[in-house]
């Protein structure tokens, strides 16, 4: 893993945690491309790195009728982003 995608998965994790709640997937992607200006995300590139965050069972989406897609911090991302 290079910094910049350790420093994307941290700032996926304080995004969350900031919204103190599920954070839909647009705004996630919003706020990532946000905080990283000078970088040119694909929208693929940000799937990849939220998806990284899932599979490390720090997050956890679920699929809400009206806003779509929707992140939130498992247990184990809640204790990690209050570290940060």
């Amino acid at each position: 893993m290079t910094q910049l995608e350790s420093q994307i998965r941290l700032w996926i994790l304080k995004s969350i945690f900031a919204a103190q709640g599920p954070l839909p997937d647009e705004a996630l992607k919003t706020a990532i491309r946000g905080a990283f200006p000078r970088v040119a995300f694909t929208d693929g590139d940000l799937t990849q790195a939220i998806r990284a965050c899932e599979d490390q069972k720090l997050i956890a989406g679920t699929n809400d009728p009206l806003l779509g897609p929707a992140w939130d911090l498992s247990i184990a991302g809640k204790i990690r982003a209050q570290q940060l």
